[in-house]
């Protein structure tokens, strides 16, 4: 029995290792759902050209791998990888310097923030080119997410939440939280009102992945033997709403009309409109041709 559950164990991480690798890490939210922009591992920008597709045309990529993406004032993109956050143009990625040692950590919620040791950083506001330092936390940051009122940051000593005057200590969220906003944070049994310190359990048979806020409510994108499910929490109530799909999601965004696009590891996007669910696979669209002479194919 024990040699065949060795053996099991080894077949699985094979078929992991064989398995395709990632094309999407995480998607950057927009105020229209639709507008939502996919990122690939290595800085693959896939913008929606406004027909229903994703499209990578950015010939740019980062120095270390993608985990996370965010959006800041104006709609700019963030992502981060192994301690660095990059910022998106025109023209590419650019590594953003916070300090000259030390990783950082990108921050979730409506407002781009990030952290080092620490001190907090605005992305998206800036003095001489340099992010403008908001707050100091009471412990190392290992987690924070911002809204338009507060900061929430996970550290080494405690949750707490930053705003005018001191820091104010969080007793109901466990260290081990994901936070979503300056509201909600994602525990092991269920969605944690950080305001009000209570947990509302998920419903059963369900593995949670990606969050985010609409409005009041929290979504998250739950799966299940089913497949992938949207699970909307407002007023102490779940909604579920089936995608139809199975797979690994690593994005989503739900805007006030409803409207929401989920972002699959395997570089497939669901989007949901009035008429429902409709899916599509990112594309990557070849780059321009350089004027000039062809290359010789003499020996």
């Amino acid at each position: 029995m024990r040699r065949s559950w060795i053996l099991a164990v080894l077949l699985a991480s094979a078929s992991s290792a064989w398995g395709a690798p990632a094309r999407l890490v995480a998607l950057a939210a927009a105020d229209d759902a639709r507008k939502a922009v996919a990122i690939g591992p290595a800085g693959e920008v896939y913008a929606p050209d406004g027909k229903g597709a994703w499209v990578h045309r950015l010939q740019s990529s980062t120095a270390s791998a993608l985990s996370a993406a965010s959006s800041g004032a104006g709609g700019t993109v963030f992502a981060f990888g192994e301690g660095v956050v990059y910022r998106l143009a025109g023209n590419g990625w650019s590594a953003i310097r916070l300090v000259q040692h030390g990783k950082a950590v990108l921050g979730a919620g409506s407002r781009a923030r990030a952290a080092v040791g620490r001190q907090i950083y605005a992305l998206d506001a800036t003095t001489q080119g340099e992010p403008n330092k908001l707050a100091v936390a009471p412990g190392a940051v290992v987690a924070l997410a911002a809204g338009a009122k507060a900061i929430v940051v996970a550290t080494d000593v405690g949750v707490f939440r930053l705003g005018p005057g001191k820091p104010t200590p969080i007793p109901a969220a466990p260290r081990r939280v994901r936070l979503v906003s300056e509201r909600w944070a994602i525990a092991d049994r269920g969605a944690l009102d950080l305001t009000t310190g209570k947990l509302v359990a998920w419903p059963g048979g369900l593995t949670v992945g990606p969050a985010a806020v609409a409005g009041d409510a929290l979504v998250a994108v739950a799966s299940s033997r089913a497949g992938l499910e949207l699970i909307t929490l407002r007023a102490g109530t779940f909604t579920r709403d089936a995608l139809g799909l199975s797979g690994s999601a690593v994005g989503v965004v739900v805007d006030r009309a409803g409207r929401a696009v989920v972002a699959l590891s395997d570089g497939r996007i669901a989007l949901r409109e009035r008429a429902g669910w409709t899916t599509t696979e990112v594309t990557d669209e070849p780059a321009a041709a350089r004027p000039g002479a062809p290359p010789s194919t003499t020996g």
